[in-house]
């Protein structure tokens, strides 16, 4: 294009109506009597009308209560009038169009609002689920297990507490590793505890619980009108409440790639800049992420940074499973019971140990918790839990001692077993003497010499 093309009136034509049909807001032309001249794509969008529907009309017969013909006739400028079609909610601003002194037409500006109120319920649902993470956030700061509340008679988890008191000494970033359930949090405030950060606060925080498009402002917190609806004077992000302490990051291979970028920046900055701010604030806090997913696997496949990875993996400590530390079921149990209910004292059944030493607990600890609160809820006031106080789910386990092999046997050992457990029942009830071997003789309607028979076998 030559210089003196820009002021050829078809040029000119052309370059006005491409700027009108790329603008985001509707726009509706009409002349001085009212008929429609141009329409923007936008507008028969927001109005949900095609251009031949209106385009040559008169404005008042397509449009009925439009205003556009009253500002043409009076040349008074009106805003922000609220219109709504279907479910399209739109605000006008409506102006005469006037040429060398003369009202020769009329334009409406129509600005679509339904996606603003959209993100506005939004974002009154965030700040509440906001406030109440803030008013639980005093709870997050005393974390109450130690390492050594949590060994037990596993070698598999003895021998991680050990590689965690190690860790907790020195001031790297610790990556767990282990399934859901497992006591990961648990591990990280004992870690927490016997670390020099001690006395500084333990901030945990789920990645998987917070929406992506809200992690940012969580971790990094937002300055003073940051955005719409945000709380006045801004809010401290948990990085910034963690500072000198811990910050837990739970489920770290739930998040999003874009906002792991941002964390390895922190990571290796040391600095946190709130949403909305230019400033950076120095921070000093040591991270323990967890996540029960096969995070080198993510790596491979692009899921996960592998930068961030190597940052946060300076010490790594698998947590076992409960089904590979069986040993720890029983006091577990007992544990969880008693912490429930401190006036009953709970026991566990045989049959009820057994099952739970057969069972593989695929919830791991979490499930145990669930299914011995269950159980402390239906036993009787004796506390012995039995197999009938557990849920259904554990009565018809294919685990169930009744069902096991040691129990699939032949019928004639299976009764003798019963036999003989029966009849030591008896002896104890009514004692090893003739007189009593005679009451038990009656009582199973069989003969004294049949009875001294049976005990001898």
């Amino acid at each position: 294009m030559e210089p003196n093309d820009f002021f050829n009136p078809n040029f000119l034509k052309e370059l006005a109506l491409s700027v009108l049909n790329s603008i985001n807001d509707g726009i509706l032309i009409a002349d001085k009597v009212g008929i429609i001249q141009y329409v923007n794509p936008e507008y028969t969008r927001i109005v949900g009308m095609k251009p031949k529907d209106l385009l040559g009309k008169i404005l008042a017969d397509v449009r009925p209560g439009a205003i556009l013909p009253a500002v043409i006739e009076t040349g008074k400028t009106v805003s922000g009038v609220y219109r709504e079609v279907k479910e399209t909610k739109y605000v006008v601003d409506i102006a005469p169009i006037v040429h060398d002194g003369n009202i020769v037409g009329g334009v409406s500006i129509v600005k679509d609002i339904t996606e603003v109120k959209k993100l506005s319920k939004a974002l009154e649902s965030a700040q509440s689920s906001l406030q109440k993470l803030q008013s639980t956030m005093e709870s997050y700061f005393c974390p109450k297990y130690t390492l050594s509340q949590l060994k037990g008679d596993s070698e598999k988890l003895n021998r991680t507490i050990k590689l965690a008191e190690k860790a907790a000494l020195a001031d790297a970033n610790i990556l767990l590793l282990g399934e859901s359930g497992t006591g990961k949090e648990l591990i990280a405030q004992g870690i927490h505890n016997a670390s020099p950060r001690q006395h500084g606060p333990f901030v945990p925080v789920n990645c998987a619980a917070i929406p992506s498009v809200l992690l940012e402002s969580e971790l990094f917190g937002y300055a003073d009108g940051a955005f719409t609806g945000a709380r006045k004077g801004g809010k401290l992000g948990l990085f910034q409440l963690a500072h000198r302490g811990t910050l837990f990051l739970d489920e770290i291979g739930d998040m999003h790639v874009d906002m792991q970028a941002k964390l390895l920046r922190i990571i290796q900055e040391q600095k946190v800049r709130r949403v909305g701010e230019l400033n950076e604030q120095k921070i000093d806090v040591r991270i323990i992420a967890a996540t029960n997913q096969d995070i080198e696997a993510m790596v491979k496949r692009g899921r996960f940074r592998q930068d961030l990875y190597y940052r946060l993996n300076a010490f790594q400590l698998s947590v076992p499973p409960l089904r590979e530390r069986k040993e720890d079921i029983i006091n577990l149990s007992y544990s969880i019971a008693n912490d429930y209910d401190e006036t009953i004292t709970f026991t566990l059944s045989e049959e009820v140990k057994k099952l739970f030493y057969l069972f593989d607990w695929p919830g791991n600890i979490r499930e145990l918790k669930n299914v011995i609160e269950y159980a402390c809820n239906m036993t009787s006031q004796d506390g012995e839990i039995k197999i009938e106080h557990l849920p259904e789910r554990m009565q018809n386990s294919k685990y169930h001692p009744y069902l096991s092999s040691e129990y699939l046997q032949p019928l004639k050992d299976s009764v003798k077993q019963f036999e003989k457990k029966l009849l030591q029942n008896l002896l104890i009830k009514f004692g090893e003497t003739l007189e009593g071997k005679k009451k038990i003789a009656k009582i199973l309607k069989i003969s004294v010499s049949s009875l001294y028979r049976k005990l001898e076998d």
